[in-house]
This record gives C-alpha cells, sequence and structure tokens, in this order.
C-alpha cells in the first residue's frame, strides 16, 4: 500500500486551478536530483504549483533525497512511497495525492526547460484542450554504434514545427492532462501493465474516446537522459515489440473490443513486417546505419501480429527490479 508524506507545505492557497507536477522515481538518484532541480524554474501563469515524487524502490530509497531537496524548494513537496513494483502503481500512488486540476508529468531520466509548464500550460488554454504534449530530446555519454539511430528512438518530436491540435498522443512523461476535463478510470493506470508498460496508452486512448481536444507545441521540450542499459540493439528491438503491440491491445482491451480495429492493425502489422524485416537483416549485415530504423519498423509490425499477453515483454515493475538489483550486485563486486 503506497504511503504518503508531505515533506514541505509553505503555505496553504487555493487548488481549484493548481497544478500538480508528478515525478515517478525509481532508483535513479541522479536522475531524479536533475528532474526535481528542473522543476524549481517552473512558473504555471500564477496558479500554484506542488511537486510529487512517487517512489517505486520497496525500500524507500528516494526519502531522504526528497527531504533534502523539499527543504531548499518554494513549492509544496509531497513524497508518496509506492513500494509494490510497477510504473502504474506508482502513477496511481501520486494521483491520489493530486490536489490540483492540472497534472503534469516528467520521468525521473528527463528534466523540463524554464517554460516547459508554462507553454503547456499556453497551448491548452488557446485550444481549450484537455491534454498537452511537446518534444523530448534524447542523450547519451555512452559511445555506441548507432548513436543517433539509438537516440532518435528515445527523441519524441513531430515532423515538422507544429503549435495546436493533433490527431496522436505520446507517452505520458513530459505531458500535461487537465483533469476537470479527463474522466479518469479508476485506477487511471492498469495494474495489469506494471510489468509490461503501455499504461499510458491505454489511459490516452480512452481519453481520446472521449472526446477531449490533444495538443502539441514545439515552444518549449524536455530533454531525456538514456540509461546505458537501454543503448542497445537488444533493448530498442523489445520496446518496438512492446511498442508496436500498443494499437491491437487497445482494440482488445476489455470493455472496448473493437474487432475490425484489431484486423485492420493485424493487417497493418503483417505488411510492415513482411517489408522491413528483409530490409533489416541486409541492412545489419552491411553494417548500414538504416538497419536500426528498419528493425524498429519489423518490430512494431511483428507486434501488431503478436499482442496476446503470452508474448508481452517484460520490462517494467518486478522483473526491472530484479534487473536493477542483479547490475547494482554486479557493479559492487567489481569494486
Amino acid at each position: 500500500m503506497a504511503s504518503l508524506n508531505r515533506i514541505h507545505m509553505p503555505s496553504i492557497r487555493d487548488w481549484a486551478d493548481g497544478v500538480s507536477i508528478i515525478v515517478p522515481t525509481f532508483r535513479r538518484p541522479d536522475g531524479l536530483k536533475a528532474a526535481l532541480e528542473s522543476l524549481t524554474f517552473q512558473s504555471s501563469l500564477t496558479r500554484p504549483i506542488e511537486i510529487i515524487v512517487s517512489d517505486n524502490d520497496p525500500e524507500g530509497s528516494a526519502k531522504d533525497n526528497v527531504a533534502k531537496f523539499a527543504r531548499g524548494c518554494d513549492f509544496p513537496v509531497i513524497y508518496v512511497h509506492a513500494p509494490e513494483a510497477g510504473v502504474a502503481n506508482a502513477r496511481n500512488a501520486a494521483i491520489k495525492a493530486v490536489r490540483g486540476r492540472y497534472v503534469a508529468f516528467l520521468d525521473d531520466d528527463q528534466y523540463a526547460s524554464e517554460d516547459w509548464l508554462s507553454e503547456l500550460m499556453f497551448v491548452m488554454e488557446d485550444h481549450g484542450a484537455g491534454l498537452a504534449f511537446c518534444p523530448t530530446f534524447a542523450q547519451s555519454d555512452k559511445d555506441v554504434s548507432f548513436k543517433p539511430q539509438f537516440l532518435d528512438f528515445f527523441t519524441r518530436k513531430l515532423p515538422a514545427p507544429h503549435r495546436g491540435p493533433v490527431d496522436e498522443f505520446f507517452g505520458c512523461g513530459n505531458s500535461l492532462l487537465d483533469l476537470r476535463q479527463c474522466q479518469l478510470p479508476d485506477p487511471p493506470f492498469s495494474p495489469d501493465t506494471n510489468e509490461t508498460g503501455g499504461e499510458d496508452d491505454l489511459l490516452f486512448s480512452g481519453l481520446k474516446n472521449q472526446g477531449i481536444e490533444i495538443v502539441w507545441t514545439d515552444t518549449t521540450h524536455a530533454s531525456e537522459n538514456v540509461d546505458d542499459n537501454r543503448m542497445t540493439s537488444e533493448y530498442i528491438r523489445l520496446r518496438s515489440f512492446a511498442y508496436g503491440q500498443g494499437p491491437s491491445r487497445i482494440c482488445a482491451s476489455s470493455g472496448r473490443f473493437d474487432l475490425l480495429g484489431l484486423i485492420k492493425w493485424t493487417v497493418i502489422g503483417t505488411a510492415q513486417f513482411c517489408v522491413f524485416s528483409p530490409a533489416a537483416l541486409v541492412t545489419k549485415a552491411l553494417g548500414h546505419k538504416s538497419y536500426i530504423p528498419f528493425m524498429r519498423k519489423a518490430c512494431e509490425g511483428a507486434g501488431k501480429v503478436l499482442w496476446y499477453n503470452r508474448f508481452r515483454p517484460k520490462i517494467y515493475g518486478a522483473t526491472a527490479l530484479k534487473a536493477q538489483l542483479k547490475r547494482e550486485k554486479q557493479a559492487f563486486n567489481a569494486e
């Protein structure tokens, strides 16, 4: 069960139009520090701001660092301990602590530009939208082959400059939603996705079906520091497969079964796999940079076809915790 600790509450204000910024974290002290520091520069068009850190480490390793940050922060800081592994659990626990009308999400491997929140608020208000997104630019210090192509996988942007309504939604990290317009399910993020991810796709697809306006702005951005263990073709292959499963899983989700949509995505996925898998094999053999985008498309296609539960990759939750503990043990032994 999640526990809540209001570490720093410097003032009591009217939260009817306040902004709650949620930062889920899992054993990333340096990343969390950078994310939180970037939030100290934010403004929200005179609305009160609070920061909610949801710690998904069973040991609660982020608590002391959050308390230290809170002592020098002008915003209320709330620490939530969500010990049961899974990003959906972490986000759901944070949502329960929200006081604001607006909820912004920033991941613990991201940090926001100084005008991040205000620009998201501006574009949301300009268009009466319920969901707002902006670019995410990935970076890494790791020196690997195909590095630009790897970073492109983690980067989120549109093909051309744009500020206004869009037809698609994006990932939860680096986003803003208006609770007054969005009717969230209970719980908002499906616990079924704790180990597989895709909890944001399920939520945002439901919100889109409610008819809310979705907007994008490239007048601001967030940056993402990609973990070294993710800068591999194996990880990108797995994530691409999981990403490809998304549309089919949404069509097959409980209570919203869409047979025609499922058939459509299965046909599209089959075509993608048949076209891009041979191209990926050839370019891999040649060592050409186009191998990565071809591989991504082929894996996405396979995911659209093999969307069943037994094929869902487990890369978060308890599986991620075990992998992290293994890496920490290896690092300790190496010392």
